[in-house]
């Protein structure tokens, strides 16, 4: 992978993350002209809210300028930055917003040079009407509250045009999701949750293959995703390669 075409993925997640901010009542996205971003989604997840440099030598002061925002007092938030070696001065702005966590989040990127060839799994897109049950499979596979991720199965979501969910089902039960939001030629690949008893029998594997399937059909290139880093060994043997870590900052 080029360091230019690292570059243009991440432009092309903070565009997704903009994209889903948008789609919420109370969504919020600012850009800075050093490539720094606020993103409020109202999700009450962190990584779906805070403060975003997505450029390659983020800028200290901006992001510590864009960190002051009102905005962000009202929700669960986090600070993002591309590489693992951290300017001190973004250190300390983190730790000045009491953001004292630190981890690593692999970045990865998969050259879509031909169409996917479909899992033996049946996977299929849903909209709003499967709502309730991309909620629950979904939380399932996180194993968290069902209503903390009703913003993700919203029909302003759902519904989108550059927007696709997925299940997997077996017998009416569903036992993976994923979701894919299209920017141009490239793909972010997002929610890959498979409820603990169906794990290690290929449904995630088969719920992000439908995404790069669909989204190489409809003119995209190239795949991106952030993964544990449980989940890089399940990227990397579907052909996806690790880019680069980005620094995440959370309470």
């Amino acid at each position: 992978m080029t360091q230019h075409l690292t570059d243009r993925a991440a432009r092309a997640w903070i565009t997704t993350m903009a994209l889903f901010a948008e789609t919420q009542p109370s969504g919020f996205h600012r850009d800075g002209p050093a490539g720094t971003a606020e993103l409020v989604t109202g999700a009450p997840m962190p990584l779906l809210n805070g403060i975003i440099s997505t450029a390659a030598e983020p800028d200290a002061d901006e992001i510590a300028e864009f960190a002051g925002s009102p905005r962000l007092t009202s929700v669960a938030w986090s600070l993002q930055v591309r590489g693992g070696r951290v300017d001190d001065r973004i250190a300390a702005t983190a730790a000045a917003h009491d953001l004292g966590q630190r981890t690593l989040l692999p970045f990865m990127l998969k050259d879509l040079e031909s169409a996917v060839e479909p899992e033996a799994i049946a996977v299929r897109e849903v909209s709003s009407v499967d709502s309730a049950l991309y909620r629950t499979t979904m939380a399932a596979g996180y194993e968290g509250p069902a209503e903390l991720f009703s913003v993700f199965a919203a029909p302003s979501v759902l519904d989108h045009l550059a927007m696709h969910g997925y299940v997997a089902e077996i017998d009416g039960t569903g036992v993976a999701t994923s979701f894919g939001v299209l920017v141009d030629d490239m793909v972010g690949v997002f929610n890959i949750a498979v409820p603990p008893p169906f794990r290690r029998r290929g449904y995630g594997r088969a719920a992000t293959a439908a995404v790069l399937r669909d989204a190489y059909a409809l003119g995209a290139r190239t795949a991106f995703l952030h993964a544990s880093p449980l989940g890089v060994p399940l990227y990397e043997a579907m052909g996806f390669v690790h880019a680069e870590n980005w620094s995440l900052f959370t309470r």
